[in-house]
Protein backbone atom coordinates (compact mmCIF):
# COMPACT_ATOMS: atom_id res chain seq x y z
CA UNK A 1 0.00 0.00 0.00
CA UNK A 2 1.23 3.11 -0.85
CA UNK A 3 0.01 5.38 2.19
CA UNK A 4 1.29 4.90 5.99
CA UNK A 5 -1.76 5.45 8.43
CA UNK A 6 -1.38 6.24 12.03
CA UNK A 7 -3.58 7.72 14.69
CA UNK A 8 -3.33 11.38 15.58
CA UNK A 9 -0.01 12.98 17.46
CA UNK A 10 0.19 16.08 18.88
CA UNK A 11 2.95 16.98 15.86
CA UNK A 12 0.99 16.56 13.35
CA UNK A 13 -0.97 19.61 14.33
CA UNK A 14 1.42 21.93 11.65
CA UNK A 15 0.54 19.44 9.12
CA UNK A 16 -2.99 19.66 9.36
CA UNK A 17 -3.06 23.60 9.60
CA UNK A 18 -1.00 23.41 6.59
CA UNK A 19 -3.43 20.93 4.71
CA UNK A 20 -6.60 23.63 5.72
CA UNK A 21 -4.63 26.55 4.52
CA UNK A 22 -3.92 25.24 1.22
CA UNK A 23 -7.65 24.60 1.04
CA UNK A 24 -8.54 27.95 0.49
CA UNK A 25 -6.75 27.64 -3.00
CA UNK A 26 -9.54 25.45 -4.16
CA UNK A 27 -12.63 25.78 -2.79
CA UNK A 28 -14.32 27.45 0.06
CA UNK A 29 -13.40 24.96 2.69
CA UNK A 30 -16.60 23.71 5.22
CA UNK A 31 -13.58 22.85 7.70
CA UNK A 32 -11.61 25.98 7.31
CA UNK A 33 -9.48 27.22 9.97
CA UNK A 34 -12.03 28.25 12.67
CA UNK A 35 -13.84 25.20 12.39
CA UNK A 36 -10.25 23.75 13.17
CA UNK A 37 -9.03 25.95 15.90
CA UNK A 38 -12.22 26.44 17.68
CA UNK A 39 -12.51 22.69 17.42
CA UNK A 40 -9.22 22.21 19.17
CA UNK A 41 -9.40 24.38 21.43
CA UNK A 42 -12.82 24.78 23.06
CA UNK A 43 -14.37 21.43 22.73
CA UNK A 44 -11.92 19.14 25.12
CA UNK A 45 -13.51 20.82 28.47
CA UNK A 46 -16.73 22.22 26.16
CA UNK A 47 -17.64 18.48 25.52
CA UNK A 48 -15.43 16.76 27.74
CA UNK A 49 -13.54 14.86 25.06
CA UNK A 50 -9.63 15.79 26.01
CA UNK A 51 -8.75 12.10 23.63
CA UNK A 52 -11.38 12.45 20.85
CA UNK A 53 -8.93 13.10 18.04
CA UNK A 54 -6.48 10.57 19.50
CA UNK A 55 -9.26 7.73 19.19
CA UNK A 56 -10.66 8.82 16.06
CA UNK A 57 -8.55 11.00 13.55
CA UNK A 58 -6.32 9.56 10.97
CA UNK A 59 -3.31 10.56 9.49
CA UNK A 60 -2.12 9.37 6.20
CA UNK A 61 1.85 9.67 4.95
CA UNK A 62 3.85 8.96 1.88
CA UNK A 63 7.38 9.38 1.82
CA UNK A 64 7.04 10.08 5.50
CA UNK A 65 5.01 13.54 4.52
CA UNK A 66 1.69 13.88 5.84
CA UNK A 67 -0.42 14.16 2.82
CA UNK A 68 -4.10 13.96 3.74
CA UNK A 69 -6.35 13.70 7.08
CA UNK A 70 -9.96 11.99 8.64
CA UNK A 71 -10.63 14.93 10.91
CA UNK A 72 -13.76 15.39 12.93
CA UNK A 73 -14.75 18.10 15.42
CA UNK A 74 -13.26 16.91 18.36
CA UNK A 75 -16.16 14.45 19.30
CA UNK A 76 -17.41 11.21 18.41
CA UNK A 77 -20.71 12.39 16.55
CA UNK A 78 -19.87 10.79 13.53
CA UNK A 79 -19.15 13.54 11.27
CA UNK A 80 -16.16 13.60 9.33
CA UNK A 81 -14.37 15.53 7.18
CA UNK A 82 -11.22 14.90 4.53
CA UNK A 83 -7.98 16.89 4.57
CA UNK A 84 -5.52 16.72 1.47
CA UNK A 85 -2.52 18.45 0.88
CA UNK A 86 -3.64 19.37 -2.64
CA UNK A 87 -6.76 19.19 -5.16
CA UNK A 88 -5.10 16.45 -6.99
CA UNK A 89 -4.47 14.24 -3.98
CA UNK A 90 -8.26 14.14 -3.35
CA UNK A 91 -8.83 12.97 -6.07
CA UNK A 92 -6.64 10.01 -5.55
CA UNK A 93 -8.67 7.19 -5.69
CA UNK A 94 -6.47 4.81 -3.81
CA UNK A 95 -6.13 7.39 -0.76
CA UNK A 96 -9.65 7.96 -0.90
CA UNK A 97 -10.52 4.41 -0.14
CA UNK A 98 -8.11 4.49 2.85
CA UNK A 99 -9.66 7.14 3.80
CA UNK A 100 -13.23 6.30 3.55
CA UNK A 101 -12.71 2.68 5.40
CA UNK A 102 -10.97 4.71 7.88
CA UNK A 103 -14.10 6.85 8.36
CA UNK A 104 -16.24 3.68 8.38
CA UNK A 105 -13.96 2.09 11.42
CA UNK A 106 -12.06 4.31 13.97
CA UNK A 107 -13.96 8.07 12.94
CA UNK A 108 -17.63 6.42 13.04
CA UNK A 109 -20.01 7.31 15.53
CA UNK A 110 -22.06 4.69 17.66
CA UNK A 111 -25.91 5.32 18.35
CA UNK A 112 -27.15 4.88 21.98
CA UNK A 113 -28.41 1.54 21.00
CA UNK A 114 -24.64 0.55 20.68
CA UNK A 115 -25.26 -1.42 17.70
CA UNK A 116 -25.48 1.01 14.88
CA UNK A 117 -22.32 2.49 13.55
CA UNK A 118 -22.62 5.88 11.32
CA UNK A 119 -20.56 8.11 9.50
CA UNK A 120 -21.39 11.38 7.65
CA UNK A 121 -19.25 13.04 5.41
CA UNK A 122 -18.98 16.58 3.39
CA UNK A 123 -17.79 16.48 0.09
CA UNK A 124 -17.56 19.21 -2.31
CA UNK A 125 -19.20 19.34 -5.61
CA UNK A 126 -16.02 19.34 -7.75
CA UNK A 127 -14.66 16.06 -6.05
CA UNK A 128 -16.42 13.61 -8.20
CA UNK A 129 -14.14 11.11 -7.45
CA UNK A 130 -15.10 11.30 -4.43
CA UNK A 131 -18.76 11.39 -4.60
CA UNK A 132 -18.66 8.57 -6.88
CA UNK A 133 -16.40 6.41 -4.55
CA UNK A 134 -18.79 7.10 -1.21
CA UNK A 135 -21.97 5.89 -3.44
CA UNK A 136 -19.87 3.46 -4.54
CA UNK A 137 -19.10 2.33 -1.15
CA UNK A 138 -22.48 2.57 0.54
CA UNK A 139 -23.57 5.89 1.52
CA UNK A 140 -26.23 7.98 0.64
CA UNK A 141 -26.35 11.49 -0.38
CA UNK A 142 -28.67 13.52 1.51
CA UNK A 143 -31.17 15.98 0.68
CA UNK A 144 -29.68 18.81 2.98
CA UNK A 145 -26.59 20.93 1.88
CA UNK A 146 -24.29 22.67 3.96
CA UNK A 147 -24.28 26.24 2.32
CA UNK A 148 -21.18 28.66 2.79
CA UNK A 149 -22.40 32.60 3.45
CA UNK A 150 -19.57 35.36 3.12
CA UNK A 151 -20.14 38.93 3.82
CA UNK A 152 -18.56 40.68 0.67
CA UNK A 153 -16.15 43.64 1.75
CA UNK A 154 -16.10 47.12 -0.43
CA UNK A 155 -13.55 48.50 1.85
CA UNK A 156 -15.81 51.36 3.22
CA UNK A 157 -16.70 50.38 6.73
CA UNK A 158 -19.70 49.74 8.29
CA UNK A 159 -21.97 51.58 10.38
CA UNK A 160 -21.70 50.31 13.74
CA UNK A 161 -24.84 50.75 16.19
CA UNK A 162 -25.31 49.33 19.53
CA UNK A 163 -28.65 50.23 22.20
CA UNK A 164 -28.08 53.10 24.35
CA UNK A 165 -25.82 52.36 27.32
CA UNK A 166 -24.56 49.07 25.89
CA UNK A 167 -20.74 48.92 24.99
CA UNK A 168 -17.92 46.71 23.35
CA UNK A 169 -15.56 45.02 25.47
CA UNK A 170 -12.50 43.54 23.98
CA UNK A 171 -11.42 40.21 24.65
CA UNK A 172 -8.05 41.06 26.72
CA UNK A 173 -10.08 42.96 28.89
CA UNK A 174 -12.90 40.45 29.69
CA UNK A 175 -12.80 37.09 31.56
CA UNK A 176 -13.58 34.26 30.06
CA UNK A 177 -16.70 33.34 31.91
CA UNK A 178 -18.07 36.00 30.20
CA UNK A 179 -18.06 34.30 26.88
CA UNK A 180 -19.23 31.28 28.59
CA UNK A 181 -22.07 32.76 29.98
CA UNK A 182 -23.56 34.17 27.24
CA UNK A 183 -22.76 31.38 24.76
CA UNK A 184 -24.55 29.18 27.51
CA UNK A 185 -27.68 31.40 27.78
CA UNK A 186 -28.20 31.72 23.66
CA UNK A 187 -27.61 28.46 23.30
CA UNK A 188 -29.95 26.66 26.10
CA UNK A 189 -27.39 23.75 27.13
CA UNK A 190 -28.01 22.84 30.87
CA UNK A 191 -26.76 20.66 33.68
CA UNK A 192 -26.38 17.43 31.50
CA UNK A 193 -23.34 19.49 29.16
CA UNK A 194 -20.32 19.58 30.58
CA UNK A 195 -19.99 23.49 29.07
CA UNK A 196 -22.65 24.35 31.51
CA UNK A 197 -19.48 24.43 34.18
CA UNK A 198 -16.59 23.74 31.97
CA UNK A 199 -17.53 26.58 29.62
CA UNK A 200 -15.05 28.94 31.31
CA UNK A 201 -12.12 27.15 30.87
CA UNK A 202 -13.15 26.31 27.60
CA UNK A 203 -13.01 29.68 26.34
CA UNK A 204 -9.66 30.21 28.06
CA UNK A 205 -8.07 27.32 26.16
CA UNK A 206 -9.56 28.77 22.60
CA UNK A 207 -7.50 31.94 23.50
CA UNK A 208 -5.05 30.03 23.37
CA UNK A 209 -5.04 28.78 19.69
CA UNK A 210 -2.10 30.31 17.02
CA UNK A 211 -4.66 32.45 15.28
CA UNK A 212 -6.41 34.05 18.39
CA UNK A 213 -6.44 37.71 18.30
CA UNK A 214 -7.82 39.51 21.25
CA UNK A 215 -8.73 42.73 19.03
CA UNK A 216 -11.15 40.08 17.05
CA UNK A 217 -12.91 39.10 19.90
CA UNK A 218 -15.69 41.18 21.15
CA UNK A 219 -18.02 40.95 23.89
CA UNK A 220 -21.44 43.22 24.29
CA UNK A 221 -22.10 44.83 28.12
CA UNK A 222 -25.72 45.68 28.61
CA UNK A 223 -26.11 49.41 30.29
CA UNK A 224 -26.02 47.44 33.53
CA UNK A 225 -22.49 46.11 32.62
CA UNK A 226 -23.61 42.57 32.14
CA UNK A 227 -22.00 40.29 29.42
CA UNK A 228 -25.05 39.64 26.52
CA UNK A 229 -23.17 39.05 22.72
CA UNK A 230 -19.81 37.95 22.23
CA UNK A 231 -18.23 36.90 19.03
CA UNK A 232 -14.72 36.08 17.48
CA UNK A 233 -13.51 36.07 14.29
CA UNK A 234 -10.36 34.27 12.74
CA UNK A 235 -8.22 34.93 10.00
CA UNK A 236 -4.89 34.08 8.28
CA UNK A 237 -3.62 35.64 5.35
CA UNK A 238 -3.76 32.52 3.37
CA UNK A 239 -7.17 32.73 3.33
CA UNK A 240 -9.52 34.95 1.28
CA UNK A 241 -11.89 35.78 3.62
CA UNK A 242 -12.13 35.65 7.84
CA UNK A 243 -14.36 33.53 9.27
CA UNK A 244 -16.80 34.01 12.18
CA UNK A 245 -17.35 31.25 15.08
CA UNK A 246 -19.05 31.41 17.52
CA UNK A 247 -21.27 34.29 17.81
CA UNK A 248 -24.17 34.57 20.30
CA UNK A 249 -26.46 36.93 21.91
CA UNK A 250 -28.39 35.97 24.90
CA UNK A 251 -32.01 35.18 24.91
CA UNK A 252 -33.61 38.17 26.45
CA UNK A 253 -31.79 40.46 24.53
CA UNK A 254 -32.33 39.45 20.69
CA UNK A 255 -33.94 41.37 18.28
CA UNK A 256 -31.97 44.90 19.05
CA UNK A 257 -29.20 44.67 16.44
CA UNK A 258 -26.41 43.40 19.03
CA UNK A 259 -25.50 40.35 16.20
CA UNK A 260 -25.30 43.15 13.37
CA UNK A 261 -23.47 44.90 15.53
CA UNK A 262 -20.96 42.71 16.21
CA UNK A 263 -20.51 41.77 12.75
CA UNK A 264 -19.88 44.93 11.42
CA UNK A 265 -17.44 46.22 14.14
CA UNK A 266 -15.22 42.69 13.59
CA UNK A 267 -15.80 43.56 9.73
CA UNK A 268 -14.28 47.03 10.40
CA UNK A 269 -11.23 45.87 12.75
CA UNK A 270 -10.42 42.92 10.02
CA UNK A 271 -10.43 45.36 6.76
CA UNK A 272 -8.02 47.24 9.00
CA UNK A 273 -5.89 45.05 10.28
CA UNK A 274 -5.57 42.67 7.06
CA UNK A 275 -6.59 45.19 3.89
CA UNK A 276 -6.61 41.99 1.49
CA UNK A 277 -9.56 40.37 3.17
CA UNK A 278 -12.58 40.22 0.75
CA UNK A 279 -14.92 38.78 3.15
CA UNK A 280 -16.62 37.37 6.03
CA UNK A 281 -17.40 33.47 6.22
CA UNK A 282 -21.07 32.97 8.90
CA UNK A 283 -23.26 30.83 9.88
CA UNK A 284 -25.86 28.48 7.23
CA UNK A 285 -28.77 30.62 8.75
CA UNK A 286 -31.60 33.11 7.82
CA UNK A 287 -30.22 35.80 10.02
CA UNK A 288 -27.11 35.66 8.04
CA UNK A 289 -28.56 35.98 4.49
CA UNK A 290 -30.57 39.25 6.31
CA UNK A 291 -27.57 40.73 6.85
CA UNK A 292 -26.03 41.20 3.32
CA UNK A 293 -24.02 37.42 3.73
CA UNK A 294 -24.69 35.70 -0.23
CA UNK A 295 -24.69 32.44 -1.15
CA UNK A 296 -20.96 31.48 -1.94
CA UNK A 297 -20.69 27.80 -2.12
CA UNK A 298 -22.34 24.77 -0.91
CA UNK A 299 -21.28 21.24 0.18
CA UNK A 300 -23.09 18.13 -0.85
CA UNK A 301 -23.44 15.32 2.55
CA UNK A 302 -23.18 11.81 2.56
CA UNK A 303 -24.48 9.30 5.18
CA UNK A 304 -23.63 5.76 5.61
CA UNK A 305 -24.75 3.45 8.77
CA UNK A 306 -24.46 -0.75 9.58
CA UNK A 307 -25.81 -2.33 12.34
CA UNK A 308 -23.06 -4.58 14.11
CA UNK A 309 -24.21 -6.78 16.55
CA UNK A 310 -22.27 -7.70 19.77
CA UNK A 311 -19.77 -11.11 19.01
CA UNK A 312 -21.64 -13.40 21.39
CA UNK A 313 -25.06 -12.51 20.07
CA UNK A 314 -26.66 -14.66 18.18
CA UNK A 315 -27.23 -12.27 14.94
CA UNK A 316 -23.49 -11.68 14.77
CA UNK A 317 -22.90 -15.32 13.69
CA UNK A 318 -21.50 -15.61 10.39
CA UNK A 319 -21.40 -11.88 9.83
CA UNK A 320 -18.71 -10.97 7.52
CA UNK A 321 -18.74 -7.29 8.57
CA UNK A 322 -15.32 -6.75 6.78
CA UNK A 323 -17.17 -6.61 3.24
CA UNK A 324 -19.01 -3.33 4.56
CA UNK A 325 -15.97 -1.41 4.26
Amino acid sequence: MRYEISLYKEEDDASIERMILASYRWENPIRGLSRHEFSKGLHPSFLGFRNAWTNTVGVFRENNRVVACVINEGNYGGDVFFLYESQERGQDRELLQEMIRFAKTYAAGIEKNHKTRFVDIASARWNTVLVDLLLEKGFKQEERTDVQLILPFNKEPFNVSLPVGYVFQDGGTIPPSHLSNIHRHSFAYGSENHACDDGAEAFRELRTMKHYRKELELCVLDARKLPVGMAIVWHDEAMPYCELEPMAVVWWERRKGIGRALIHELSNRIMKFFPDCTGMLGGDQAFYLRNGFEKKSETIRFHWELDVMISWDAESFGKDYAKEL
